[in-house]
């Protein structure tokens, strides 16, 4: 549990140090109307919920191919960003799939404990 917890905190200190380096980057290219509706550009400009900004940001550097099809529909441009930044995107990525994963196994695992004490004694 002590892992998954401190693979948070990680997470959440780098989310936010991609916010800063990313916003300034990309929010005048991306962060507009095609591809944000207006109610996410008023949710999406303050903290917390710019962390899902960004995250959107990364999953476009880390599954392009994808990012491109759901989100970021008819992007041609290339951004301004450099291959370190690219790969911190896909890092986070990573990590975040990582702590999902832990989390599952953590719950399963509880679950499965629950399940033996109560219904088999």
């Amino acid at each position: 549990m002590g892992g998954g917890l401190a693979l948070a905190v990680v997470l959440i200190l780098y989310a936010n140090v991609m916010l800063i380096i990313l916003s300034r980057r990309l929010d005048p290219i991306l962060f507009r109307e095609p591809w944000f509706s207006s109610a996410e550009m008023v949710m999406y400009s303050s903290w917390p919920l710019s962390l899902f900004k960004v995250s959107q940001y990364m999953l476009l550097f880390t599954f392009p191919n994808a990012s491109k099809r759901k989100r970021f529909i008819g992007l041609k441009q290339s951004l301004p960003v450099g291959k370190s930044i690219r790969i911190a995107s896909k890092v986070y990525s990573y990590m975040t799939i990582l702590f999902l994963l832990i989390g599952v196994a953590y719950v399963l695992f509880i679950g499965t404990i629950y399940a033996i004490d109560n219904w088999l004694n």
